[in-house]
């Protein structure tokens, strides 16, 4: 390979690498590797262990846990300490869910 090829095959796995990372989450939980999709693209942390998360660890990681919910995975929220925490973020997600933007007024 020369430089140029070389170049363009690590600018487009860097590329591959970057979409993957800001669209989806690997999470580690209990029964094995899941992959979850983002809510919002953003460049967050790309893997998370969530084996031992308590009610404090979910509070910092809401967008995470929202992202668990809307990808229909909330088993992976069953700690019983967890309840009240999985119904007000799928709540919260609910109400996100059924609002739909007002169109805009022509202006013409």
């Amino acid at each position: 390979m020369n430089r140029v090829s070389s170049f363009a095959t690590g600018l487009a796995c860097g590329v591959v690498g970057l979409y993957i990372t800001m669209h989806f989450s690997l999470v580690r939980a209990s029964d094995g590797y899941h992959i979850i999709p983002k809510i919002a693209p953003k460049n967050e942390i790309p893997y998370t262990d969530i084996r031992n998360f308590g009610t404090e660890n979910w509070k910092r990681r809401q967008s995470l846990a929202l992202s668990i919910l809307k990808a229909n995975k909330g088993h992976l929220l069953q700690d019983p300490s967890l309840i009240g925490f999985r119904q007000a973020t799928q709540r919260m997600l609910d109400q996100f869910s059924t609002q739909t933007p007002k169109p805009a007024a022509n202006q013409f």
